[in-house]
């Protein structure tokens, strides 16, 4: 082999190693983030004023974050006790209305590390609606093109007729791009109002799930960067990562996130290069970038999970929500 050639692979497989080493946790910023059960509360419910008295505020551009991050338990305890939002009562009976979340991020060279640590909630209502695993923790992340993730982070992907919303469409499975669209028996996935040529917020049935504008369309829109880019932990299953515009699409991504429970306490860390791609934000200093997240605990699924808002964050940037610092 020749000098320069090795030369070359010594540099790439310090670069890996020194990328693969993890940050020093004791030196990074925590900031604790309430994620809280949200009910039937999609985001065409905070838009409507009669049902939410945030929205003209929100229409004006004004985050949840801004009114209701330190109303976050109380607005989570009334959906588990007094079953406001929540017609199905069985399912959330026993549960915590919220979790206190500790959140640090850093970034390196090559890649931004996102921790997430917060207690079992040891909560034993409800009945196991997903048997493989006990907990997911899902993140969204956004380059400030999405309209309502600039408001509500993730909340832009919740609509009134997905699965086990109130207003799902129970023949949306015969539609001729349900395949494509991954829409099954028990309705759609999440979308984004940037993929469909009309969102209904205030008649019945709420929602655009069948409104779907053109390939070329939203394809352009991927380009464009107006998707949200999803990572998932799974206790029970491998990682994945994709993007959510017309539907939700994710694969499986090996070495994305690791997460462990000890003493009651879970740690979930989510690595993930620096570099973007189709259906991947570029991440860089300088620019600002939306995040929400969302845990299912005790083998809950669907809309049963505990919800942050929408948070900012930036790397090496004190006025981000959330700042990641170089290691």
């Amino acid at each position: 082999m020749k000098l320069a050639t090795m030369a070359s692979a010594l540099a790439l497989a310090l670069a890996g190693a020194a990328a693969a080493a993890p940050p020093n946790w004791d030196k990074v910023t925590r900031k604790v983030i309430t994620v809280f059960q949200t009910g039937t509360a999609s985001m065409e419910w905070t838009l409507h004023r009669p049902d939410h008295a945030g929205a003209r505020g929100m229409l004006k551009g004004e985050s949840c974050a801004s009114c209701h991050h330190d109303e976050a338990p109380e607005i989570g305890k009334k959906i588990v006790t007094k079953h406001v939002l929540e017609p199905d009562a069985d399912t959330v009976r026993g549960k915590a209305g919220s979790i206190p979340v500790t959140v640090q991020a850093a970034y390196d060279a090559t890649n931004l590390y996102l921790r997430f640590q917060w207690k079992a909630t040891g909560s034993t209502g409800g009945r196991k609606m997903d048997e493989k695993n006990a907990v997911k923790l899902a993140v969204m992340l956004g380059d400030e093109k999405v309209e309502y993730a600039n408001i509500g982070g993730c909340w832009a992907s919740c609509h009134h007729d997905l699965r086990s919303m109130p207003d799902v469409n129970p023949n949306a499975a015969k539609h001729p791009r349900a395949k494509e669209l991954d829409i099954r028996a028990n309705g759609p996935t999440k979308y984004l109002k940037e993929s469909r040529t009309a969102l209904e917020t205030k008649d019945k049935p709420r929602g655009g799930w069948d409104k779907v504008k053109s390939d070329s369309e939203i394809a352009a829109a991927l380009k464009d960067g107006r998707f949200l880019e999803m990572w998932q932990y799974r206790s029970g299953e491998p990682p994945r990562e994709g993007y959510v515009l017309d539907a939700r699409r994710l694969k499986d991504a090996a070495g994305l996130a690791t997460g462990r429970e000890e003493g009651g306490l879970w740690t979930v860390t989510f690595t993930r290069r620096l570099a973007g791609g189709s259906g991947i934000h570029a991440i860089a200093a300088g620019r600002a970038y939306n995040l929400g997240f969302a845990i299912h605990d005790n083998h809950s699924n669907y809309r049963f999970h505990h919800v942050s808002l929408g948070y900012s964050l930036g790397l090496d940037n004190p006025k981000a929500d959330i700042n990641a610092v170089r290691q």
